[in-house]
């Protein structure tokens, strides 16, 4: 009687128990991740994971002729710029410059940019901006 009690105790196994099939919505990849950095972020480095989406914005006045010359290493996929002006009807006012990027490729990154009017000599004196990228 005692092995009877001790038999009832396991659950029977069952075999060939289908598999649950994913749904779409489980198939489909996680949207990329958004990172925006400004001025407040120079000389930074910062570790996000491949794919993701990277916004820079940084002030500038191009009616003083002056605008951010920029450089970006491999690694990050340059997808557009934009320059949206001040929403202020007084003249000479600055606005920003914004630069979309894709962290395409797991490795190093940068972005490097020098505020300057393009036909001057860079003199070492002139405002810089740039950020390091890991991507993972």
């Amino acid at each position: 009687m005692c092995l009877l009690g001790a038999g009832c105790t396991s659950q029977p196994t069952e075999e060939g128990t289908p598999t649950a099939t994913p749904t779409p919505a489980e198939t489909t990849p996680a949207p990329a991740e958004e990172y925006a950095f400004n001025e407040t972020n120079a000389n930074e480095t910062v570790t996000l994971p491949a794919g993701s989406e990277i916004t820079i914005s940084l002030a500038e006045n191009p009616t003083t002729g002056y605008e951010w010359n920029v450089t970006s290493s491999t690694g990050l996929e340059y997808v557009n710029d934009t320059y949206i002006p001040p929403e202020t009807e007084l003249v000479g006012a600055g606005g920003v410059h914004v630069w979309e990027y894709v962290a395409a490729e797991e490795g190093a990154g940068e972005f490097s940019a020098i505020y300057k009017r393009p036909w001057e000599e860079t003199t070492g004196n002139e405002t810089t901006f740039s950020m390091a990228f890991i991507i993972e």
